[in-house]
C-alpha cells in the first residue's frame, strides 16, 4: 500500500576504492538524516552507502529497490533500519517480508537490524498508539530474528527514547540534526565493533 508521497535518498562513497571496508545502511528517513553523521565518525575507517526510502516493505518495487542496490558491491556490514513505514502490516507479514528481505541481501557480510525509534504525537508530549503498537511489536521481531541468524542488534529505541524533547520535531517522528547525532554515534559504535 503506497503513501501519499513516495521518495528515494542515496549515496555511494568513493565507488572506485577497494582499501577500506564498505558499509551499507538501508532504512528510511531517520537513516537519510543520520547517514552523514555516521560517515563522518567511520571517515578513514570505512566506506559508507546508504539507501533510504518511504515505501513498504510488502512493495514488489522496494524489495527490488534494496536486493539490487545490495548486490551493486561488495559489503562487509548491512545495518538495516526499516520499521516506520508500512504501519498497514501485522506482525505476522511484516515479519514474513523481513526475513524474506533479509535472506536475499544479507548473504556474506555481516549483519546489524536496528529497533525502531520511538514515535510520538504531534508536539512530543504524548506516545502515537497506533505507532507504537507496531513499533513494539517489530522491533522484538528484530530481536528474535538477530538471535535466530546471529545478528546484531543496535538498540536505536533505547537511545531514541532518551533524547531530549528540544532535539525533536514537533512531528513526533523526526529529529534536529543533534538528535540525529545521537543515533549516528550509536549507529557507527555499532559498526566500528564488528570492524575492530
Amino acid at each position: 500500500m503506497k503513501e501519499e508521497f513516495e521518495w528515494i535518498h542515496s549515496w555511494c562513497d568513493n565507488t572506485g576504492k577497494n582499501d577500506l571496508p564498505r558499509i551499507v545502511l538501508v532504512g528510511d528517513s531517520i537513516t537519510h538524516n543520520y547517514q552523514e553523521f555516521v560517515r563522518q565518525r567511520l571517515q578513514g575507517k570505512a566506506y559508507v552507502d546508504y539507501i533510504a526510502t518511504s515505501y513498504s516493505i510488502d512493495e514488489a518495487f522496494y524489495n527490488v529497490l534494496i536486493e539490487n542496490f545490495v548486490k551493486d558491491s561488495s559489503y562487509a556490514i548491512l545495518h538495516f533500519n526499516f520499521g516506520l513505514h508500512g504501519i498497514h502490516l501485522d506482525k505476522s507479514e511484516y515479519r514474513e517480508r523481513t526475513e524474506s528481505l533479509l535472506r536475499k541481501i544479507a548473504k556474506n557480510k555481516k549483519v546489524i537490524l536496528a529497533t525502531s525509534t520511538i514515535v510520538y504525537q504531534e508536539n512530543n508530549v504524548f506516545l502515537n498508539e497506533k505507532w507504537m503498537l507496531r513499533v513494539w511489536e517489530r522491533n522484538k521481531i528484530l530481536q528474535e530474528i538477530a538471535e535466530k541468524n546471529g545478528y546484531g542488534i543496535d538498540d536505536l529505541f533505547t537511545v531514541s527514547k532518551k533524547i531530549e524533547i528540544k532535539l525533536r520535531y514537533k512531528d513526533g517522528t523526526h529529529y534536529t540534526s543533534a538528535g540525529y547525532e545521537v543515533l549516528a554515534n550509536e549507529v557507527a559504535s555499532s559498526i566500528l565493533k564488528i570492524l575492530s
